[in-house]
Formats: structure tokens, sequence, C-alpha cells
């Protein structure tokens, strides 16, 4: 919801301080920098442990032919790009 009209500034919603130029219920430019920070080292640790069991699970596996072996090297990092995207969305949307 925008703020009205005659309304220059409105409080963040997590350090109350009134910013211009945001509507109500979002954060200032601080603390939205402060949350992404936080969201982006749980979504880095998330992936590199899911991009680690992937690469565990490849190399226990028998290779059958030069195919598999390839695919199997190129899932690693899809499965960190794609954990990083579904963690990081997530994080947002959950944390406080």
């Amino acid at each position: 919801m925008p703020s009205p009209a005659g309304w220059r500034e409105v409080p963040c919603v997590e350090c109350g301080a009134s910013v211009a130029g945001i509507d109500f219920g979002e954060r200032c430019r601080t603390c939205q920098g402060r949350r992404a920070k936080r969201v982006a080292v749980i979504s880095r640790r998330v992936s590199l442990a899911v991009a680690a069991g992937v690469a565990a699970w490849v190399l226990t596996r028998p290779v059958t032919s030069p195919t598999a072996q390839w695919t199997g090297v190129i899932v690693i990092p899809v499965a960190y790009v794609l954990t990083h995207l579904i963690v990081s969305r997530f994080a947002m949307e959950v944390l406080p």
C-alpha cells in the first residue's frame, strides 16, 4: 500500500526510522541490505553443503560411460546454483 500523498516519510518496519520513498510495511535500505547479507550467508552455506553431497554421491558411483561421467560433473554446479536460488528466495520470505 503506497504512502498517502501528504506524507513524506514512512517508518521502517524493522528499525522504525522514518524514511522517504518507501511504502508502509517495507524496510529501509539499511535494513534491507543487512537482511540480504544474512540471507546470502545462509544460502551460500546451504548450497555448498548440497553441492558437496552431490559431489560425494557422484564420486561414489561407478562410471559406466563418459557421458555419465560428464553428466555427473555438470550436475554439481547446477545443484549449487539451483539450491542457492531456492534457499535465497525461501530465506527472504521466512526470515524475520
